[in-house]
């Protein structure tokens, strides 16, 4: 390669400090999702609490109602007993009689219907308390993330950060209108907006692009090796680039920041 070559080389610097930032913007992205995946499944558990509280308190309300219906009727039923002794007729005395047998059918279907309301309320009451054990376990295990996550967070942001400041620098190298097709290109592939010519010099009727497996062909790999310019894969639209650039450029860049 000619020494006067910098367009593909500056974008190689480009490229491999993207790709360390694509991996360690992945890396963060993926500590913060199971943050909030964890964020999110507690305000459902809590939302799911207030439901069962807000249903404890109607059923609650329904048993009181219920149970003060139910004493107003017992009051009755004794109270219509005690008139049975100052009934004057059998017609009269018959009349009572069948009021209060039906009225203690519906005492018992009312003591029926507290009853069943009575046991919901106690299983109801048993499920916000594991409902809540499962609150405290998620906030427990939400509290330990935050822990272990705030540091290693704060070294993905360190390291996000110092590449990104190399990369200004780096950027500046690159020549104004391959700079611009390079960033157009890495929105569209984050951290893979080039790609290597595959081939091997024994066998040069296989030439393909290392990022979509299209085939290539000697014009691409003479052109790469001849002129000091950007030369894309016809399929996916990648900037190509000879692997024995990148090993150069690894070269140097090592030895200029060493």
């Amino acid at each position: 390669m000619m020494a006067s070559f910098v367009t593909i080389p500056s974008l190689l610097v480009l490229f491999r400090i993207d790709r360390e930032l694509h991996e360690y913007q992945l890396a963060l992205d993926a500590l913060l999702k199971d943050q909030v995946a964890l964020e999110a499944k507690i305000e459902t558990i809590a939302a799911d609490i207030a439901q069962q509280e807000a249903a404890s308190l109607k059923l609650q309300a329904a048993i009181g109602a219920q149970d003060l219906d139910l004493k107003t009727r017992q009051a009755h039923i004794e109270k219509m007993r005690e008139t049975l002794n100052s009934t004057k007729t059998n017609k009269e005395y018959s009349a009572i009689l069948v009021q209060i047998s039906a009225d203690k059918a519906e005492v018992s279907k009312l003591e029926a219907a507290m009853l069943e309301n009575m046991e919901k309320l106690e299983k109801d009451q048993a499920a916000i308390v594991v409902t809540r054990q499962q609150l405290t376990l998620q906030q427990g295990l939400l509290a330990t993330a935050q822990g272990e996550s705030e540091a290693r967070a704060a070294e993905l942001r360190g390291h996000i950060e110092r590449l990104n400041a190399l990369r200004s620098g780096d950027a500046a190298k690159v020549p104004t209108e391959a700079l611009k097709q390079y960033d157009r290109l890495r929105l569209k592939y984050p951290g893979d907006a080039m790609a290597p010519v595959e081939f091997d010099d024994d066998d040069l009727e296989n030439i393909s692009c290392g990022g979509c497996f299209m085939a290539l062909n000697m014009e691409d790999v003479n052109q790469l090796r001849g002129r000091d310019e950007i030369r894309r894969c016809n399929a996916c639209n990648r900037i190509l680039y000879l692997p024995e650039t990148l090993a150069q450029e690894k070269i140097r860049t090592v030895e200029h920041r060493a």
